[in-house]
């Protein structure tokens, strides 16, 4: 009896611990798969969060690209680049040649100087000192496009450049491809002014829409200046007649050009101007080591007026070498002039 109810004992001992080590290897296993349910949450919790920092990125990426325009008329205070000063000013009676070039996508979608977004297959021009906006009339010299172009922007800050057209204008005045071009630029002061109103009231109208017209202007010829008579070119062939004012604006507004006489002009560059002829002409004696030079007599308020000059060059990039050895000097008022 007492070994029975010894062996009861053990066998009950036996049990018991089989329970208790079924029961911890259950736990062992129970807290390995929480274990595991806990790192796959956690994995996932990482993947959610770094969707959620990522999304916030892409957020903030495409917030700064959203740009929101704010037009408004403006002049501009004097201001400086790369050492040059630049004086913005309301001149209506704007009338200079000189070298074109053209700006495109990559400024594509920008605010413009005065606060409008830049579009670069439309018909617009920025300038260093015309207000903002102003009607100009460009013309390349070279093939005898014309074309009317509202500008909005500031600059070119390229030395020698004295108009930057967009993609579009610089398209339609057929130098896309060349990259730049001999042009005058012309205001024209009754479409100016008529700009100028209806920005001081809140409204930019793209030349091209018709809710705002504008009134007609005359745009003259090439400047009458007594400069051509003392150049070895031949002299400027005059535009073609019959081009009025009513045609000049329509033809803006549906985007095409005139087509005018292309002129012979020469490049030079000018690097002062006197009221004396002996300053003048001491002023390119300095400059005689980069090349020959003329001084030339024109007349500005009832007094004769003495340019200094070296050329004529034969080509833009000539131009722009010599401008900069003109600039190392100091002579940081030098241009590039097309008569």
């Amino acid at each position: 009896m007492i070994i029975q109810n010894k062996m009861f004992s053990l066998a009950g001992n036996k049990q018991r611990f089989m329970n208790r080590f079924i029961f911890f290897f259950r736990a062992i296993i129970l807290v390995g798969a929480f274990g595991l349910l806990g790192a796959c949450t956690t994995a996932e919790l990482a993947i959610d969060l770094g969707k959620k920092r990522l999304s916030k990125q892409e957020a903030a990426k495409t917030e700064q690209k959203t740009v929101i325009a704010n037009p408004h008329y403006k002049v501009g205070n004097p201001y400086q680049i790369e050492g040059i000063w630049y004086y913005p000013e309301r001149d209506l009676t704007y009338d200079k040649t000189g070298i074109a070039s053209w700006y495109g996508d990559e400024f594509g979608g920008r605010l413009t100087a005065n606060g409008e977004i830049f579009d670069p297959a439309l018909v617009s021009a920025a300038h260093k000192t015309l207000p903002m906006p102003s009607v100009v009339r460009v013309t390349n010299l070279d093939n005898g496009k014309s074309l009317v172009v509202r500008i909005n922007d500031r600059g070119p800050y390229v030395s020698g450049r004295i108009i930057d057209m967009s993609r579009e204008a610089a398209r339609l005045l057929g130098f896309k491809d060349n990259g730049i071009a001999r042009v005058r630029v012309k205001l024209l002061v009754e479409q100016t002014l008529r700009l100028e109103e209806l920005a001081r009231n809140g409204e930019f109208p793209l030349l091209s829409e018709d809710t705002a017209p504008l009134p007609e202007t005359v745009a003259a010829g090439k400047p009458a200046v007594s400069l051509s008579a003392r150049t070895t070119r031949a002299n400027p062939q005059k535009k073609q007649s019959g081009e009025s004012a009513l045609d000049l604006l329509t033809h803006s507004r549906s985007g095409s050009v005139i087509d005018t006489t292309p002129m012979v002009t020469d490049i030079w560059i000018q690097v002062g101007a006197f009221h004396s002829e002996d300053n003048a002409r001491n002023l390119l004696a300095s400059f005689a080591d980069l090349g020959n030079g003329k001084v030339f007599e024109t007349f500005k308020d009832g007094r004769a007026l003495y340019r200094a000059r070296l050329g004529p060059i034969d080509n833009v990039e000539q131009a722009d070498s010599l401008l900069k050895q003109i600039y190392s000097r100091g002579f940081e008022g030098a241009d590039i002039v097309v008569e």
